[in-house]
């Protein structure tokens, strides 16, 4: 009954809001003198509607639609606000930057005079994102009847956009936001052959998967530990733009069962820091001060042992570490913070790169093809940070990195070896952790018993 009588007191609500509205326009149409002449027919044609000033959208407004449009609907959209603005047709042109192009480039190929260009250049701060524009690049060219350039816009990223547009005879360059949504997203699979297949099985991009093995690389070893079996869930969101998905965003929420064995992780924000990190949902970080694996997704060729037949020296001897076989040039990380103590040739190591981590630990990666550029010895590096590309430098018979790990100089096995852990989550911040998950872990729980129930049906 209370719902009845809500939606009775809204109807008549409208219906005075209605006769209102109505009783206003009749009072103006009175005091303005507009006689609409009756017709035979109840539905007004365009020649006998009085005539309105028309406002011109916000400068704002025509950026957005300019993305959304095709460039034909751009134009049909700009010669239907010039007609109802009396101005003359403007022409809208479309360029996208080729290899080698610069501004002065487009603007010739646009036939646009010398001195706009200057012009452009001094319209605001902005604007100076056009000194950086890259191949594929899209730019858009509003100019009229004269050759004279009225607007341009140009997209800066997928969030933002440039718009220069003549006001009161002058250009003026402003910097917009796209309207952004963000939506939770799901996803789960099992593992039949690789997790690769199975991440694309069930929807999951490239991006989100390689960040899903980063939330539990310190736990699980992607290269050696899958199983057939395996399977993960997953909450994620997903970044909107005017209503269009442009790409995927953070994991909020993982599980990963690897040989019945079950990971749960969190992303968490700590208010203080504003640093923000996945933790199981008890509090403890996920981050270990060393990752497992300095590769991502490689084979593992050889593993730690006292006893290994050397495949070039042809004799039994000791390997104190793991090789991991990749192809040439894939990235290799560093396997946690540290300092660059060595970087060289050393032997059959071949080109070798040393990390000091504190005064405990020590990681060494051997056989590189090259480094990167900006490492340098005494040089400071971060977790996950692309120190080197895989090679065969030294003796090797094929592209891998020979990867150790060293306790108090002591070499022990990267795949066994217990890692130490980061620290968990701030006492003072507990209440709000789990004031903040809760409701996200809450969200996972139910996407697992929904499998469990669809699995239960299928029996």
């Amino acid at each position: 009954m209370a719902l009845i009588n809500k939606d009775f007191r809204f109807q008549e609500k409208r219906e005075r809001h209605s006769f209102l509205r109505w009783a206003v326009f009749a009072l103006a149409s009175v005091v303005l003198g507009v006689v609409i002449a009756k017709t035979s027919s109840n539905t007004l044609t365009a020649d006998k509607l009085p005539t309105f000033k028309q406002v011109k959208p916000s400068q704002d407004e025509i950026a957005r639609l300019s993305f959304e449009l095709t460039l034909p609907e751009l134009q049909a959209k700009q010669k239907i606000l010039d007609e109802l603005n009396h101005e003359t047709s403007k022409q809208w042109q479309e360029f996208t930057v080729k290899s080698g192009d610069s501004l002065s480039t487009l603007f010739k190929r646009a036939k646009l005079k010398p001195q706009q260009l200057d012009e452009v250049m001094k319209s605001g701060g902005p604007v100076k994102k056009l000194t950086k524009i890259f191949p594929k690049d899209i730019i858009r060219v509003l100019t009229d009847d004269q050759g004279d350039l009225q607007a341009l816009r140009y997209e800066i990223n997928p969030e933002t956009y440039l718009m220069v547009e003549r006001e009161n005879g002058e250009l003026v360059a402003q910097e917009y936001k796209h309207a952004i949504e963000t939506r939770v997203a799901h996803a789960e699979g099992t593992i039949n052959s690789s997790l690769f297949l199975a991440a694309n099985e069930a929807g999951i991009s490239e991006n989100v998967i390689m960040e899903l093995a980063g939330v539990f690389g310190w736990d699980i070893d992607f290269a050696l530990d899958i199983r057939k079996g395996d399977s993960f869930k997953l909450l994620y969101e997903e970044i909107y733009r005017n209503g269009e998905k442009i790409k995927n965003g953070d994991i909020l929420a993982a599980e990963f069962v690897n040989d019945g064995d079950v990971y749960r992780a969190v992303r968490y924000t700590n208010p203080e820091t504003s640093r923000t990190e996945y933790y199981t949902p008890e509090g403890k970080s996920m981050r270990k001060e060393f990752l497992r694996t300095p590769v991502n997704f490689a084979r593992i060729s050889s593993r730690f042992t006292t006893k290994r037949y050397h495949p070039v020296l042809h004799k039994v001897r000791s390997h104190k570490g793991v090789d991991y076989a990749a192809k040439r040039g894939t990235p290799i990380r560093a396997a946690g913070d540290g300092k660059v103590s060595f970087k060289g040739k050393k032997g059959g190591y071949g080109r070798v790169l040393m990390i000091q981590h504190g005064s405990k630990y020590t990681t060494v990666y051997a056989h590189l093809n090259s480094y990167n550029k900006k490492i340098r010895v005494g040089k400071k590096v971060k977790q996950g940070q692309t120190i080197a590309y895989v090679g065969s430098s030294g003796l090797a018979t094929g592209p891998h990195l020979h990867y150790e790990f060293r306790v108090n100089g002591v070499h022990r096995n990267p795949l066994t070896v217990r890692l130490p852990s980061s620290g968990p989550v701030p006492k003072q911040y507990l209440a709000d952790f789990e004031l903040t998950t809760t409701p996200v872990l809450a969200q996972l729980d139910l996407l697992t018993r929904d499998t469990q129930l669809a699995l239960a049906e299928t029996e």
